[in-house]
């Protein structure tokens, strides 16, 4: 003897599956220009991946080429010392272990406009290694907005010093950091 579906059942049944491709379809709609939305790169992004992108040493005292000089001593050593400490696998936990001897070491990514990696010195507790992202606030005046690893807003100005990019950081407590760029590091491909 053959069983036969109750009409309520099946109307049900179909019901549930006009549902189901409904609720894909608007899925489908709504995932897509998330999964869509990556970074543009502004002309102004780009020319602040090329400012910040380098190795900063913080300056003892007034700005002079003595000073400046003094504080890039060692950098391009600092560097190599860096790279050869950097993790085979750079995901957030092991970028985060990274840090400068001296020096900031900030290494925009290429593919992703608006984000760099950011290597602080061992003397800058407060500003956490990894993973961050900046923006462009004011072009004209240098100002660039930064999110660290650990999503700590900062502020960075970056201007020159004759001949010699230079970078003020607000740090969260107010005070203003110094940093002479010692050597340009080129975005992470």
């Amino acid at each position: 003897m053959q069983q036969t579906a109750c009409p309520k059942t099946a109307r049900f049944r179909r019901e549930e599956q006009r549902m189901r491709r409904i609720l894909l379809a608007l899925f489908c709609l709504v995932a897509s220009p998330v999964a869509a939305q990556t970074p543009s790169a502004t002309p102004e992004l780009t020319r602040a991946s090329g400012a910040i992108g380098a190795m900063w040493r913080p300056v003892e005292g007034a700005l002079t080429g003595a000073s400046i000089a003094a504080a890039c001593a060692g950098a391009e050593q600092e560097m190599q010392a860096l790279d050869a400490a950097m993790p085979a696998e750079l995901d957030d936990e092991s970028a985060g272990r990274v840090r400068g001897l001296r020096g900031l070491h900030v290494i925009p990514v290429a593919r992703t406009p608006g984000a760099a990696y950011f290597f602080p010195p061992l003397n800058m507790p407060w500003f956490h290694s990894g993973l961050g992202g900046f923006s462009v606030i004011n072009e004209a005046e240098g100002f660039i907005g930064v999110r660290d690893a650990a999503g700590q807003e900062l502020a960075f100005q970056i201007g020159r010093a004759g001949t010699r990019p230079m970078l003020r950081i607000r740090r969260p407590t107010g005070e203003i950091v110094t940093l002479a760029g010692c050597q340009p590091i080129a975005p992470l491909e």
